[in-house]
């Protein structure tokens, strides 16, 4: 059986434990934080569902698709905006 220099077991031991206290950060931390709930924005004049996806939306994501969640959240089309109303942005559109 081959033996290893001292350096070598405590490298060995260093990325093991580092791994292990990794293993908890990959999953499971998610699912304990309660679900986001959805924004609830007041509509100004001059405001679309492409200016409210852009300001309030995760700018990570294809702005489109973002325009499409809250037009489909809150069964509106683009010019039946009012001002004064209010428009849900769901909680997967935001950052």
């Amino acid at each position: 059986m081959r033996r290893h220099p001292r350096w070598f077991r405590w490298a060995l031991l260093g990325v093991v434990a580092g791994l292990a206290s990794a293993v908890p950060a990959l999953g499971g931390r998610d699912r304990d934080l309660p679900p986001r709930p959805p924004l609830v924005v007041e509509v100004r004049y001059g405001d679309s569902l492409w200016t409210i996806a852009r300001k309030y939306g995760d700018p990570d994501r294809d702005i489109r698709d973002i325009v499409w969640q809250i037009q489909q959240a809150n069964d509106v089309d683009a010019g039946d905006l009012q001002p004064g109303s209010e428009i849900t942005v769901p909680a997967a559109c935001l950052p």
